[in-house]
């Protein structure tokens, strides 16, 4: 089950399924408030919820449910919640507090008239330049950037303090006892590895230069290593 960052959506996965060609069954979902979802922007923490209803409608158990970027968190936060055989985070980990207190401190331009002016904060980062064509055509023509809808995905990190956030993330992470991957186009952190080092079966890859749509940069090897990932979650049972 294949989950987009905020602002894109579900046809960003486009190159990676076509390239796992039909070995494994490939799910990809628009969230609420983009694609072809529609609907109001709902709080991050009330997704997982809704995404275990539509798989249910679906008959899906115990998938194996990939996130990008933000959705990395999303990923973990099903796995705590429901059946799950595996999770992939791509370019996201568990140690968020820096990403907080940076939120934190834009709040005013954040949710203010300023808004435009702090987005390439977080545009800049994307690293979007990186993705050869034609993905990067394909992901340019998903990304959507709306104020309203960024705002209430962040809402639990506009409100809550950096500390408390974190620790909250701290006992997400440690409820998961299924295998993680997790994929990363930069250098990972000291706080992320410490993080990471505490789940019973963690796999971690370091794609140095590829940036944070580092499965897009080389779908290819993305796919092939998730399709090792998924035998590996097949073997653990």
């Amino acid at each position: 089950v294949l989950l987009h960052g905020l602002t894109f959506d579900r046809r960003s996965w486009g190159p990676i399924i076509e390239r796992l060609g039909g070995s494994v069954r490939s799910i990809a979902v628009d969230l609420p408030a983009h694609g072809e979802s529609g609907g109001a922007p709902v709080p991050v923490e009330q997704v997982p919820a809704r995404l275990h209803e539509l798989l249910v409608s679906l008959e899906v158990e115990r998938p194996i449910v990939v996130g990008h970027s933000m959705s990395g968190g999303l990923a973990a936060l099903y796995a705590s919640a429901y059946p799950t055989r595996g999770l992939v985070s791509v370019d996201n980990g568990p140690h968020i507090w820096p990403f907080a207190e940076l939120v934190r401190r834009l709040e005013p331009a954040l949710r203010g008239p300023g808004f435009a002016q702090v987005w390439p904060t977080f545009e800049n980062s994307l690293g979007l330049e990186r993705i050869p064509e034609p993905a990067r055509s394909l992901v340019l023509a998903t990304h959507e950037v709306h104020q309203d809808v960024v705002l209430v995905y962040w809402e639990m990190v506009l409100r809550s303090d950096p500390a408390e956030l974190q620790a909250w993330m701290d006992t997400i992470n440690a409820t998961l006892d299924v295998p993680c991957l997790g994929v990363f186009g930069r250098p990972i952190t000291d706080g992320e590895r410490e993080r990471f080092a505490s789940l019973p079966d963690v796999q971690l890859e370091e794609w140095a230069g590829d940036g944070h749509f580092v499965h897009l940069v080389d779908p290819g090897r993305f796919a092939t290593r998730l399709h090792q990932f998924v035998d590996h979650c097949t073997a653990a049972g």
